[in-house]
């Protein structure tokens, strides 16, 4: 997919979109195709000037790079099921790394892939991987997929 304004934007859903990060430009584009919510990944890095003259909806997790968290993964999880607040937007500086871990988490998590498929199309799929993340694709080998489910199901706010 081409959007002028959001470099690596992809469809992952049609609820779910994932990208590099969105230029003010950008911005207003995806309001235009309907997209309610960005949700940021990255650490020292607002949305809020970008989103200015939008009603896009914004959620920002400072996300790692360097070490997921399941924290941050939960958090991931609980936005995108808010349907209400969709279709979403997630991005990071290249959407490749802390993105493409957070489309790997939701494929298993609500779309019952495993974690071959999700790592195969999280570093090969096109979006980008940096092969230096290798603890990127250690963390969905070895992430306890049971644990972060309980997770998802404790009542929040």
């Amino acid at each position: 997919m081409k959007l002028d304004g959001v470099p690596n934007f992809h469809k992952v859903t049609d609820n779910l979109y994932r990208s590099e990060q969105p230029t003010a430009e950008g911005m207003k584009n995806v309001e235009k195709m309907g997209i309610k919510t960005v949700i940021n990944l990255r650490n020292f890095h607002s949305d809020k000037d970008k989103l200015s003259g939008t009603g896009l909806l914004n959620e920002e997790l400072d996300v790692n790079t360097w070490h997921i968290e399941d924290e941050d993964v939960v958090k991931f999880i609980k936005i995108v099921r808010k349907k209400e607040n969709g279709p979403f937007l997630v991005h990071c500086q290249h959407g490749a790394d802390r993105t493409g871990v957070m489309c790997a988490i939701f494929r298993i998590i609500e779309q019952g892939w495993t974690k071959e498929d999700a790592i195969k199309e999280m570093t090969d799929g096109g979006y980008g991987f940096h092969s230096m993340w290798i603890n990127i694709i250690n963390y969905v080998k070895k992430v306890d997929i049971d644990k972060i489910k309980k997770e998802l199901e404790k009542k929040t706010d």
